[in-house]
């Protein structure tokens, strides 16, 4: 991928980035709540660096106050200095390190839309997430239920934005994935994949990488975006996937006050 064609894309997670959520009233920073205000992710920042430090510790408190787990968003082209050091000096936590991928759907091999020989399904109905929830349990994710129920409202609530995918073996499931869509966005992006731990390294994840590709080609979608983490990525770029940038999530946890 030339620079150009990088920048532009680059350009591109921007402004998907400033539109997944709230814009803050004080600064040039997007806030995104989940269904329930327990947690709040900050998912795109354009701060000046004389007040990084302030705002950060402005955050912090405002998660303090009302009680929720904040997760700050920062990026390898985040234009702001100082940032991550800002982050930890105010008592965020960093998280692991993941490299954003992205894939121009034309230019996907025909080889990764072919999931022939796995079954994989789109959900539809919120009782389907059943089984969403058993492999993210399955693999140790916490709030999987919690979780089970924030898809299954914005399953039914906003059905053309997010799509569930899910693999089975023998009718058990054990591979799963969304995908998002986002009006007069270029992008799909992949999210939420994951494979129980007796199921890996045998295509499933594959699979359903290719089920949400083929959506995402029938609805018109220039590109698909992923985060990967270190044991996702070296699959993705097999597949044609680049990196364009980085992401590092930065969590505060709120002290819970004793009962």
């Amino acid at each position: 991928m030339n620079e150009a064609v990088r920048a532009e894309v680059l350009a591109e997670l921007d402004a998907l980035r400033r539109a997944s959520g709230v814009a803050a009233g004080h600064a040039d920073l997007v806030r995104e709540y989940s269904a329930d205000g327990s947690e709040c992710r900050i998912v795109f920042a354009d701060l000046a660096d004389g007040e990084v430090g302030e705002l950060v510790r402005g955050e912090r408190e405002l998660a303090r106050s009302g009680g929720y787990a904040l997760e700050w968003k920062v990026y390898g082209h985040d234009r702001q200095q100082g940032l991550a050091a800002a982050l930890e000096a105010a008592g965020f936590e960093p998280d692991e390190e993941e490299q954003v991928l992205v894939l121009p759907v034309d230019e996907a091999p025909s080889a990764l839309c072919d999931t022939s020989g796995y079954d994989v399904r789109q959900v539809t109905d919120g009782a389907a997430l059943d089984d969403y929830a058993e492999i993210s349990r399955q693999i140790g994710r916490r709030n999987a239920d919690e979780e089970r129920r924030q898809l299954a409202r914005l399953l039914e609530e906003q059905p053309d934005v997010m799509s569930v995918h899910i693999a089975y073996a023998q009718g058990e499931p054990v591979s799963c994935g969304r995908v998002h869509f986002q009006a007069g966005s270029p992008f799909a992006e992949l999210a939420g994949a994951r494979t129980k731990t007796t199921h890996r390294r045998q295509g499933f994840f594959t699979a359903v990488v290719g089920s949400r590709l083929r959506q995402a080609r029938e609805r018109g979608c220039a590109l698909l975006v992923t985060d990967a983490l270190p044991t996702s990525e070296p699959i993705l770029r097999k597949r044609g996937f680049e990196v364009v940038t980085f992401t590092r999530p930065y969590i505060f946890e709120p002290e819970v006050p004793p009962s």
